[in-house]
């Protein structure tokens, strides 16, 4: 009798869930970064050995830039993330120099807690798993993607990923460390 019972509540339970999955259950990985068509922009990031390890959308919102992220094979922990000046990473042995520094037109310090902060380049930290993969969505305030002003202007923009978590306040950028990934980001 108590398993009748047992199963009659179980098979009300699973009727009462309208089909939705069990919320403790994972996301399925993967899928696609963005809808067709979503982006405004987009890039692959690449490690320092040249390996494609991600992909980068950029989409134009009305006061800033949105962004979303898809990058696998790093560290476990945080990383420090921002826009560079110039849309090449053609030097990644070398640390992606060739990005320039943060993208900072109004002369700031780095780091969104310093009190005269943040340069424009400067975003939250992001986290990779045990698997090494970040899936993220970021919205920088006030960034604008293209006119003037705008990221990606002439020699275009790049999203560097860095080997360590960026305290958002030390200068020059934070104790984030080497540059790890890097998407170029150039104009159309």
């Amino acid at each position: 009798m108590r398993t009748l019972i047992a199963a009659i509540l179980a098979a009300a339970l699973a009727a009462c869930s309208g089909g939705r999955s069990d919320p403790a259950e994972k996301a399925p990985e993967g899928g696609p970064l963005a809808p067709e068509g979503w982006a405004d922009a987009s890039a692959d990031f690449i490690d320092n050995a040249g390996a494609t390890v991600g992909e980068a959308k950029v989409k134009t919102a009305p006061a800033g830039v949105l962004f979303r992220l898809d990058v696998r094979g790093l560290a476990r922990g945080w990383h420090g993330i921002h826009f560079h000046q110039v849309a090449d990473c053609s030097d990644g042995p070398a640390g992606f120099k060739k990005s320039g520094a943060h993208v900072d037109p109004g002369a700031r310090e780095h780091g969104l807690l310093h009190e005269a902060g943040p340069e424009e380049g400067d975003l939250p930290n992001i986290y990779a798993g045990a698997d090494g993969r970040v899936r993220a969505e970021i919205f920088r305030a006030g960034a604008r993607l293209d006119g003037e002003g705008g990221l990606r202007d002439a020699d275009g923009f790049a999203v560097i990923i860095h080997a360590n978590e960026d305290d958002q306040a030390t200068q020059p950028i934070g104790g984030a460390g080497d540059r790890v990934a890097c998407a170029a980001v150039r104009p159309d």
